[in-house]
């Protein structure tokens, strides 16, 4: 399966959220007993992270049989993160062990401006 492309906007300072859900053929994929990694890194070679997201940290939520991945940060996560363009990849794991990369492409941070 070719990963679906979709760069990212993240602004320092605020609560993100984005949930992308998986279909095939028009219909949601059953994700029960799923899990799910991203990392975001400064180029796809990087060894280092600027920040991960699972669904063992808490960062992912994987539903049920609406396909759903319910990514999450909160305001003082984007704070600490610096502004910036970066990479991702979004790759889902099978109770079976099968890994699917779903979603990957760009992860730009915007810098925070009020601070108050």
């Amino acid at each position: 399966m070719t990963p679906g492309r979709y760069n990212i906007k993240c602004y320092q300072g605020t609560t993100f959220s984005l949930s992308p859900q998986w279909k095939i053929n028009g219909n949601y994929v059953d994700v029960t007993g799923y899990s799910a990694a991203m990392d975001v890194k400064y180029s796809p070679t990087s060894t280092t992270s600027i920040v991960t997201l699972t669904s063992a940290n808490g960062k992912i939520t994987v539903g049920t049989t609406d396909g759903m991945f319910t990514l999450a940060l909160t305001a003082t996560e984007t704070t600490a993160l610096t502004a910036g363009n970066y990479v991702y990849d979004l790759e889902v794991t099978a109770p079976d062990g099968t890994v699917t990369r779903l979603l990957e492409g760009g992860f730009t941070v915007f810098q925070e401006v009020t601070t108050s």
